[in-house]
């Protein structure tokens, strides 16, 4: 993603702009708290600031993301697995 991209998304609010490219994966949302989002396969996503989420899987941390493409695909390429 170039800058000027990163600079346009960092007017949205981390949490919505999730929730839009989640639903747009078609990863289903099962509880929102605070700032973390579980969604099915036990994973969590917590947003830690402006483009920058961490992914967790049953509490355990799996890596970081400064993208959210990156971050769903993951998410559904291991829910595929299953």
């Amino acid at each position: 993603m170039d800058k000027d991209a990163k600079e346009k998304l960092k007017q949205y609010d981390p949490k919505e702009l999730l929730l839009f490219v989640l639903k747009y994966y078609q990863i289903e949302v099962l509880r929102e708290y605070g700032n973390k989002i579980d969604v099915e396969g036990d994973f969590t996503v917590e947003i830690e600031g402006i483009l920058r989420y961490k992914l967790l899987w049953k509490n355990m941390v799996v890596a970081p993301f400064d993208d959210l493409d990156k971050l769903c695909a993951n998410i559904s390429m291991e829910l595929n697995r299953e």
